[in-house]
């Protein structure tokens, strides 16, 4: 039988010192990921004037550690472009804001349902500094969707979608299919294992 020899994981005053600056950038790493761009409360989105996405509630963001107050119903406009072009069909998009209270509306593909809708939001990066969650949006039944021209469900105007659902999910996008990765470099030397 060999013996296996166990190395202690600090071997001199230079590890040390490496491993607690690693474990002090990674511990600052993970805050960051969470607190440098987020929505701190909810918007509740709902429709807007039959087209467009407003916040029901007055909500909070923080980003780059400056915070604002968003007042309830602020537009988020869904643009004006062929969101769903197969009928019955679903497509998804990010809701995100700037921290001077800019809106942006970013579609994702169509897809057959709306879970597999809000997957391919994995591929849109939000225009916003601040992800404040999703809408996903189905075609009536013979219909496409066309954003602007065709109504959110409950509005009235054009081809009214089928279903429309509100999400305040901050987790969707690139970058949170990336882990949400806005880190600080490990700079001393190699990354201790």
């Amino acid at each position: 039988m060999a013996v296996k020899t166990v190395q202690p994981a600090v071997q001199n005053a230079g590890d040390r010192e490496d491993n607690l600056i690693y474990q002090i950038v990674r511990i600052l790493n993970a805050l960051s990921v969470k607190g440098h761009a987020r929505c701190i409360t909810p918007p509740n989105f709902e429709i807007d004037t039959n087209f467009d996405i407003q916040n029901g509630d007055a909500f909070e963001i923080e980003s780059a550690g400056v915070l604002a107050t968003i007042a309830t119903d602020q537009n988020f406009d869904t643009g004006t472009a062929t969101v769903i072009a197969t009928n019955a069909y679903w497509a998804c998009a990010i809701l995100s804001i700037d921290i001077d209270g800019t809106t942006y509306v970013d579609w994702g593909a169509e897809a057959v349902s709306e879970a597999a809708a809000k997957l391919l939001l994995s591929a849109v990066t939000a225009s916003g500094e601040v992800v404040c969650g999703y809408v996903a949006v189905q075609a009536a039944a013979g219909q496409d969707f066309v954003a602007g021209t065709d109504a959110l469900e409950t509005g009235t105007g054009g081809q009214v979608s089928q279903d429309t659902n509100y999400y305040n999910d901050t987790n969707v996008g690139a970058l949170a299919a990336a882990g949400g990765v806005d880190t600080i470099a490990y700079a001393v030397g190699n990354t201790p294992s």
